[in-house]
Formats: C-alpha cells, structure tokens, sequence
C-alpha cells in the first residue's frame, strides 16, 4: 500500500517534471507472446493493462533497458535476441517521448515480486481485456498484421 502510493506520487511528480523542463524520454517496452498469447501487466499506479517495459536509464541503452524491465517486472529473461518491432514518438504527456518497441518469443521466467506491478496475466490476442490501454491494443493490432505500423505511439 505504502510503496504503491509512492510510485503514484513518483510517477505523477516525475511527469510534471518532464513536461515542466521539456524533457525528452527513451523508452522500451516488449509484448511477450507465446504461441496464440500476450502478457500483459497492471501497474500500481496506473489503470489498464499495459506492455512491459520502461525508461531507459542514463547511460544504458534501449535493448539493455527491455532486458532489465522484463527481469524486473515479471522475471522474464530472452532466450534469444528481442526482436524490435518499430520506435514510436508519443506527446501523450505533453512531452517528447521516444519508445523502442520489442517482441519476445523465446524466453523464460521466475517468480519476482515487483513494487510497481499489481498484476501480470497472460490472455489470448484475440480476446484482450476491455480495460487495456489504447496504445497497447495498436501495438498489438500491428504485431498480428490488423494494422499499418505506425510512428506515433
């Protein structure tokens, strides 16, 4: 309770920031599917299913980055080299963000705990929950062939 209200609290005033400055952000997130399925997450301080994935951190680089959310967030480790699918731009948060997408098909995992996961959960690509985000239903569409690629997030 106490570290999920920290992270809503360090996310929105982390967003402010950024927008305030004009900074502009690196990202990379995955969609990890297994056969016919995808694996999404529930942030603690964010409604929707969601892709994995984060910032990139200083002095790290974008595949660098997916290995450590994917470690992080779920346990998940590559078994061979994450396929990028396309980088987006998005100024959803009034700022310049930039996001390296990636695919996992290879990989294995272990249970971790993380303070910024309420929830992960595998559902079938074609029968995804009502409440997943807008950007990651794109992101999918285009991964199955149901939609042109795009370079806005």
């Amino acid at each position: 309770m106490i570290k999920s209200l920290a992270f809503k609290i360090f996310h929105k005033t982390r967003k402010c920031a950024f927008r305030a400055l004009g900074v502009k952000t690196v990202g990379a997130r995955a969609l990890v599917v297994n056969n016919d399925q995808v694996l999404l997450i529930k942030h603690t301080y964010q409604k929707g299913w969601y892709t994995i994935g984060g910032a990139v951190e200083k002095d790290e680089s974008m595949r660098r980055a997916i290995f450590r959310e994917l470690l992080e967030e779920v346990g998940l480790t590559p078994l061979e080299e994450p396929e990028l699918f396309s980088v987006y731009h998005s100024t959803s948060e009034k700022r310049d963000d930039y996001v390296a997408f990636y695919i996992v098909r290879k990989f294995e995992m272990k249970e971790v705990y993380s303070p910024e996961v309420h929830e992960k959960k595998w559902f079938s690509l074609c029968d995804l929950p009502l409440d997943t985000t807008p950007a990651t239903k794109r992101r999918i569409e285009e991964f199955l062939g149901q939609r042109q690629k795009s370079d806005t997030w």
